[in-house]
């Protein structure tokens, strides 16, 4: 049989309220009016502290309020409260009575609202006036979960396709450039011409071959130099059906 755990206990803190204080006496008299203020503590190491009243009256009034976590459980925490004459930041810092609850003997320690009256005493037992005290527990209440985490915006993590990778086709290479103007041409066959039509010499048989000889020259980059090319071939051609025309009325048909 599995033993049974005891339950977790619980957190707790001690709602505190410093109200007021009466029938103080001015130890320190020598250095003028009573200016009282309250040192107190459930933790040693995370002592606190009320301001000073001022008004150098046996009746100090503070009316502050504090949480004070309680580091040990209830059965083991006290309360100490101190009240000391003078200014914190002044010295000497006689002390004029002191307060010590046991928080297990609190009654009502659900009633924050209620104003309790404690005895101050000196270091010696003997009482030293009356403090006026609000004093409460209450569960400590539970961290607020962590917030999810923030989703991330993918529109600004992953790049969208066109960033990467261009759907347009990649521009063809440029033709290579041949600045050979004075290479030969490659032969042309001009018997197609023979029978020149009437029209004039520069007529259909220029243009074709004119054509045929600049379809050869498709991988010239150039304008000027295809140009150049075209106008040397049409001369060439024209020469030649100009000399065959010189001849063709005297040919004789056997």
């Amino acid at each position: 049989m599995a033993s049974s755990r005891p339950p977790s206990a619980k957190l707790l803190d001690l709602d505190l309220t410093i109200v007021s204080a009466k029938h103080l006496k001015n130890v320190n008299w020598k250095n003028g009016d009573l200016k009282a203020y309250a040192v107190f503590w459930v933790d040693p190491d995370r002592r606190l502290s009320t301001k000073s009243d001022d008004s150098g009256s046996t009746k100090p009034v503070w009316n502050e309020r504090f949480t004070l976590p309680l580091p040990l459980p209830l059965q083991e925490s006290y309360l100490t409260l101190d009240i000391f004459h003078s200014k914190p930041s002044e010295t000497p810092k006689p002390l004029v009575g002191t307060l010590r609850v046991p928080l297990k003997e609190l009654p009502y320690p659900d009633d924050l609202a209620r104003i309790r009256t404690f005895e101050l005493t000196r270091p010696s037992g003997r009482p030293q006036g009356k403090i006026r005290v609000k004093l409460g527990l209450r569960e400590r209440p539970l961290p607020p979960p962590p917030p999810p985490p923030a989703g991330f915006d993918y529109h600004h993590i992953i790049p969208s396709q066109n960033y990467y990778y261009n759907t347009a086709p990649m521009p063809s290479p440029p033709a290579p450039r041949d600045y050979s103007y004075g290479g030969p041409s490659a032969p042309v066959d001009y018997s197609a011409y023979d029978q020149r039509q009437k029209g004039g010499k520069m007529g259909f048989g220029t243009g074709l071959a004119v054509g045929a000889v600049a379809g050869t020259l498709g991988g010239l980059a150039l304008e000027e130099g295809l140009k150049y090319e075209e106008e040397k071939i049409a001369d060439r051609v024209e020469n030649d059906l100009a000399g065959r025309d010189d001849y063709s009325d005297y040919r004789v048909d056997y």
